[in-house]
């Protein structure tokens, strides 16, 4: 069983690594549509985003962190 921490708002598959959207509005695993979602919301770049607070990249690697479960090719959320 394959465990991740957050969910990618545009694909919606399991991401252990990604940006962070508007304090975690939304999560992003591919930079491409990280840069669309800083430029549709009015940004010139991600740098500028990112100095905006409105962006950020990281990686979760804590097992704590761990949100969804995939099973059988399905991401489950994890029941507490």
């Amino acid at each position: 069983m394959t465990k991740f921490a957050r969910k990618c708002s545009v694909t919606n598959q399991g991401m252990n690594k990604g940006w962070v959207i508007n304090d975690g509005i939304d999560y992003v695993s591919k930079e491409e549509d990280a840069i669309a979602i800083c430029s549709d919301a009015g940004y010139s770049s991600m740098e500028e985003a990112f100095e905006d607070e409105f962006i950020y990249y990281t990686e979760w690697t804590d097992k704590e962190d761990y949100q969804y479960k995939l099973i059988n090719g399905e991401l489950i959320e994890i029941e507490e």
